[in-house]
């Protein structure tokens, strides 16, 4: 027996529904993997492609060489904590960092300015003579210019990431009809 336009038109609008809700976690999901391409490309895809700035050579304060490693990973905690924060109605938060990457906000939107920073006791080897030396607890204050190397941003900020969203919106909507 032959379905009623009625019935299949409540079975679309059932569908439809159904899609509805579960879009703003794929746009989400679609978000995140949006910041984590910047990371491979070491650029982000806002009106043009913003490349980010190459590290400073480190050997010239003493610090061995790691051109070998990526921009902003070293252990990799920065990139894993890019995720889907929130979802409420038709909103979707993504994130990155929190609390116990303080760092992130800084790396993202970039920094210059001063620092207090509180140095712990500890022991140094002086160059000259090999000897130990005891260095106690002591507090100053640096000057800092953390260059922006963006990674994550909202839809507005990239029109790349407002058509990548718009095609994967429609593509699961086309869904339903078939």
């Amino acid at each position: 027996m032959a379905k009623s336009a009625a019935e299949q038109f409540t079975k679309l609008q059932e569908k439809l529904a159904s899609s509805l809700r579960t879009l703003p976690a794929i746009i989400g999901e679609e978000v995140v993997n949006f910041s984590l391409l910047s990371f491979e490309q070491e650029a982000w895809s806002g009106n043009n492609q913003e490349v980010w700035p190459k590290r400073k050579n480190p050997n010239k304060w003493g610090k061995p060489d790691e051109t070998d490693r990526a921009l902003l990973v070293k252990s990799g905690k920065l990139k894993r904590s890019i995720r889907v924060t929130r979802i409420v109605n038709n909103t979707v938060w993504v994130g990155a960092g929190g609390v116990d990457i303080p760092y992130a906000r800084v790396h993202n939107y970039g920094f210059r300015g001063r620092v207090d920073q509180n140095v712990r006791e500890h022991t140094r080897t002086n160059k000259k003579t090999g000897g130990k030396i005891n260095v106690k607890a002591f507090e100053r204050v640096i000057n800092q210019n953390i260059p922006k190397r963006q990674f994550i941003g909202a839809e507005a900020d990239s029109p790349y990431l407002k058509a990548r969203l718009r095609r994967m919106s429609a593509a699961e909507i086309r869904k339903i009809f078939k």
